[in-house]
């Protein structure tokens, strides 16, 4: 209870009267705004309710009054648009998760389902298969019919939103947080120079264009040529793999492979597997005979998307691993961390159908094993260096200010770089014991990579990235 008693009111610098009467001034403008916003919804045929416009338009009408308030008190524009963003950031990064984990667990469950069903009992010749389960305290029977109903039922489940929010979240968090920032976000800090303008067009092009590459190929290379078609496919992957690497810094890189690959899985729900599943309900209303061959491409499809599922998984976690996208060879590190998952995803597809490949998930993980390897040995070669070998005696002072000037003008309780509010992460340098605390993360970010600053905005340079070096490696010491 005490530690209740002792928290701080956030609102202990403002005249909070000043703050209500300033709410209540932008009341009326805010309705108004509203008004028009809950009537503007009835374009949406699914917010047709009178109900769930009105919250919507009452939610928009608290948001811009509070907002004009704060405005109207004195808090710049500026501040107010870095606060906004960086929840709204937040926001669809939570809900791109969430979206992604109920579209890939659906791919998932039903792709277990359907490898899982029975289809050999004689007494029920007359389904495709058949399957019992126990979930949440009951018993489930799940069905796969051979063809259509002879009556379509007046409720059908379609699998289709969670893809198309997955897609639709991902690319808003691709303009908020590399479109936005693009000079800082998506350049590189040496070798092939963009401008800000260029780096989005690619982006966008490559978004595209992937898309109808792989749509010209699928439909180019025959069903009995599969894997002609991996093959092509993979060569493509490492391409575009290495390319994105030389145009752009490393985390957007990263983050373009896996929106090139959320594309291609979004788009084919969208352009193959819905199409299919409308032709086989419109067959079904109609009496017809579908049309077989867009089933089976929406199934190759779906099992495209299955295999792809895990290397964009990888990529999502990725930007928390500098050691990988900021690598010297980070495009081979991201292709063979895709082959492991990949095979992972291999191994398990057939496990579902009761085919044991015991061999696949070691293969896997001695590929991780020496990767892993692969990828330290210029860590491992530091640290075999012995600490004399160094002539050079580095001060704390002279590290200090190349923290303060290089790093600390985005890490500080009040950051002095343009556009930042708050320290990223919460990481902050103000201090020595600031410095101690995140030594760890100054050598993976600043010397074993050249991952911060982002795109070098500070002007690091590799001199000084070797003090840090050295004094890390002499002891650290701020009494020097």
């Amino acid at each position: 209870m005490e530690f209740f008693l002792n928290l701080k009111p956030p609102l202990e610098n403002y005249d909070i009267l000043n703050v209500l009467y300033n709410f209540l001034i932008a009341l009326p403008a805010s309705t108004l705004a509203g008004v028009i916003i809950f009537f503007g919804l009835l374009i949406f045929k699914k917010l047709q309710s009178k109900e769930y416009r009105l919250y919507i338009s009452l939610s928009f009408v608290l948001i811009i009054a509070v907002t004009s308030s704060l405005y109207n008190i004195g808090v710049n524009s500026d501040t107010l648009v870095v606060v906004y963003s960086e929840w709204l950031h937040l926001i669809v990064r939570w809900l791109h998760i969430i979206f992604g984990v109920a579209w890939i667990g659906t791919s998932f469950y039903f792709n277990w389902l359907d490898s899982r069903l029975e289809r050999d009992d004689p007494n029920f010749k007359h389904l495709d298969g058949y399957l019992w389960s126990v979930h949440s305290g009951g018993f489930y029977r799940i069905e796969k019919l051979k063809g259509p109903p002879e009556t379509l039922p007046k409720v059908l489940h379609w699998f289709k939103w969670e893809a198309y929010a997955t897609w639709i979240s991902g690319f808003v968090l691709l303009i908020l947080v590399y479109y936005f920032n693009a000079s800082s976000m998506m350049l590189k800090n040496d070798g092939f120079q963009l401008t800000p303008t260029t780096a989005i067009i690619i982006s966008l092009l490559l978004l595209i264009g992937s898309w109808f590459l792989y749509d010209f190929l699928c439909k180019k290379i025959e069903d009995d040529k599969q894997q002609l078609l991996v093959l092509t496919g993979f060569v493509l992957f490492v391409l575009f793999s290495y390319f994105l690497t030389k145009i752009y810094g490393s985390r957007a890189a990263y983050i373009h492979v896996g929106a090139i690959i959320g594309t291609l899985m979004a788009a084919n729900v969208f352009r193959v597997i819905i199409p299919a599943q409308k032709n086989l309900v419109s067959s079904a209303e109609n009496k017809q005979k579908p049309n077989l061959q867009l089933s089976i491409d929406a199934k190759n499809r779906s099992i495209h998307n299955n295999y792809f599922t895990l290397p964009v998984l990888f990529i999502m976690i990725s930007s928390h691993f500098p050691f990988t996208y900021g690598a010297v060879n980070n495009w081979l590190i991201l292709v063979i961390l895709s082959i492991a998952g990949i095979l992972t995803r291999h191994y398990f597809n057939l496990r579902n159908k009761k085919q044991y490949k015991v061999w696949i998930l070691p293969s896997a993980a001695l590929i991780m094993f020496f990767l892993m390897i692969f990828s330290s040995l210029s860590i491992f070669d530091n640290d075999k260096k012995q600490i004399s070998s160094s002539l050079e005696l580095v001060n704390f002072n002279e590290v200090q200010n190349i923290i303060k000037y290089r790093c600390g003008t985005c890490h500080a309780k009040n950051p002095t770089f343009e556009g930042i509010e708050s320290a990223p992460k919460g990481v902050i340098y103000d201090t020595a014991n600031d410095i101690l605390k995140n030594i760890k993360l100054i050598k993976a970010q600043a010397v074993d990579s050249d991952i911060m600053p982002p795109g070098n905005l500070t002007g690091i340079t590799n001199n000084e990235r070797e003090k840090l070096r050295i004094w890390i490696e002499q002891g650290a010491n701020i009494n020097n």
